[in-house]
């Protein structure tokens, strides 16, 4: 935790039920039921949890939030986090065993919801060429486009 600044913190046993808004960092080592927006960083150590929508300039999570999340600046996942949920940011850290379940938005204007991407349409494969004016014999399709016999 970062006590170099006024910070917001909910301890491991702490269960808070309802809206947080401020202006200076929050740490959350304890149980959130409900939204938190803070315009500095927003910080869920390995016991922390939300239920709810997280927003501000900085998130750093190890803990496990459930609700979207969106960030100004950059999103950390630590290895031991659980995001199940949208994510709107510029930047994205995942360490090696974090877990995210959800759709993300990157780039563009952070805010707006993170919207499904368009289907892929799968592309046939193009039919095999002969050379120019080779006429297409039996012989060109046991041998192949360069000579080599195909088996």
């Amino acid at each position: 935790m970062n006590s170099a600044s006024t910070q917001t913190v909910i301890s491991k046993d702490a269960v808070f039920e309802g809206k947080i808004t401020s202006r200076d960092s929050v740490h959350i080592d304890g149980k959130l039921l409900g939204d938190v927006k803070s315009d500095a960083t927003i910080e869920l150590g390995e016991t922390g949890s939300v239920e709810g929508n997280v927003t501000a300039n900085h998130v750093i999570t190890a803990g496990h939030i459930r609700g979207s999340v969106t960030a100004k600046d950059k999103v950390e996942l630590k290895g031991k986090s659980r995001l199940e949920g949208d994510l709107v940011t510029t930047r994205l850290v995942i360490e090696d065993g974090a877990q995210f379940e959800g759709m993300c938005k990157m780039g563009g204007k952070v805010g707006a919801p993170a919207t499904p991407a368009a289907p892929v349409t799968p592309v046939a494969p193009a039919a095999q060429a002969t050379p120019e004016g080779a006429p297409e014999t039996a012989e060109t399709e046991r041998t192949g486009l360069f000579g080599r016999r195909s088996s």
